[in-house]
């Protein structure tokens, strides 16, 4: 099965709908560099020398662009700050143009993140945020916005990169490495001076360069940071490929939601593909009735069996709901979870209630008031 990914013009649309959707861009911005600040640490601090790794304070110099990828460098360089470690930024471009990234800047230059700005002169590598070598270097310059070939300032950035990099530095990059076009398919096209990172912390999901054999040396390994985007069609596919699912040994819902996604791919399985909500309405009859068959003859062994009969049925409709993105397995338990909660105040709230006639009638009496108001509405 072909892996998923997203053009350029598709992330923008993408991250516009979710912003019109409720979700905005700046949570977005803040989501991203979490997951890649939270990342970078963790990774890092699996890593780092031992036997004494708490004597010695973890460093990371931070470059950042002017647009929303640079943003997403602020945010990595606020979260490392408050993890503890010595964060220094380096501006590739001049201080930062949208919105976003702006007060983003701002919260991390109230903590007291020292800046280099070397938009103005390439020749200032001497200043003392480039002295020693940091642990970690993270390239925020450009992202899905970047096309074309590094100009002499992103250049020269790449080039410290890349200095880093040889010194021992490991060397992340937020999105796309600084240089690559994210739907660069053809190597004759690349910019060879690009920044080669060692993970490519990249959000919502891949780009086409990500999936191209010649950028692996640059991209090193891909991280795909979950960052809230709406997405129906990526909703409706499996996360992990048919080989990955078949290693496994012990399964979670996850899984085999990832499972029935799979038998619904194109590549999957021929009858599973032709099943509808209208076609299943009989198997989920039959296998209703087996469970309560099981449960009057007191077969605990095959009521197990037959209720994860049961759970493929709800599985494969929520499966098809996605498909036809009218909803997901997520919002089937996020609709279920909230009602629980709705209707049971005296569990999840400061109700009390003394005997279970109360118990049934309060639960009776929250539900006509959700089906009234749905008829107001």
């Amino acid at each position: 099965m072909k892996e998923y990914y997203v053009s350029c013009d598709k992330m923008k649309e993408l991250e516009r709908a979710t912003d019109e959707s409720g979700l905005s861009y700046y949570q977005m911005m803040e989501n991203a560099g979490n997951i890649a600040a939270n990342r970078i640490n963790e990774r890092t601090m699996a890593t780092r020398q031992r036997p004494h790794p708490s004597e010695r304070q973890l460093t990371a110099r931070i470059y950042c662009g002017k647009g929303n990828n640079g943003g997403d460098g602020f945010v990595v360089a606020r979260l490392l700050k408050q993890k503890g470690w010595d964060v220094s930024l380096i501006l590739v471009d001049g201080e930062p143009q949208t919105p976003d990234a702006i007060t983003n800047y701002g919260l991390a230059k109230e903590l007291g993140i020292p800046v280099t700005d070397v938009s103005g002169n390439l020749d200032e590598a001497g200043s003392p945020d480039f002295q020693g070598r940091p642990d970690v270097v993270v390239d925020a310059i450009y992202g899905t916005g970047f096309h074309g070939r590094l100009r002499e300032k992103g250049a020269a950035a790449a080039a410290e990169i890349a200095d880093a990099k040889a010194a021992g530095s490991v060397v992340f990059a937020l999105d796309i490495p600084s240089g690559m076009g994210g739907d660069l398919t053809d190597e004759n096209e690349l910019d060879e001076r690009c920044v080669r990172a060692d993970y490519t912390v990249t959000f919502h999901a891949k780009k086409a360069v990500h999936l191209q054999d010649f950028a692996a040396k640059y991209c090193g390994q891909v991280i795909v940071a979950d960052i809230g985007i709406v997405d129906d069609e990526q909703s409706a596919l499996p996360k992990q490929t048919a080989a990955e699912l078949a290693e496994k040994e012990v399964y979670s819902f996850s899984d085999f939601v990832d499972i029935v996604a799979q038998l619904r791919a194109p590549d999957g399985c021929v009858w599973d593909r032709a099943q509808t909500h209208e076609t299943l309405k009989k198997y989920l009859t039959e296998e209703a009735g087996e469970v309560l068959e099981a449960i009057d003859n007191k077969d605990d062994e095959n009521l197990c069996e037959e209720l994860g009969d049961l759970l493929l049925q709800i599985v494969l409709n929520a499966q098809i709901g996605a498909e036809d993105g009218a909803f997901t397995i997520d919002d089937v338990i996020q609709g279920i979870s909230e009602k629980m909660v709705r209707r049971h105040p005296w569990v999840f709230g400061d109700m009390e209630i003394d005997s279970i006639d109360e118990n049934v009638s309060l639960w009776e009496q929250i539900k006509k008031k959700e089906k009234e108001s749905k008829e107001d509405k």
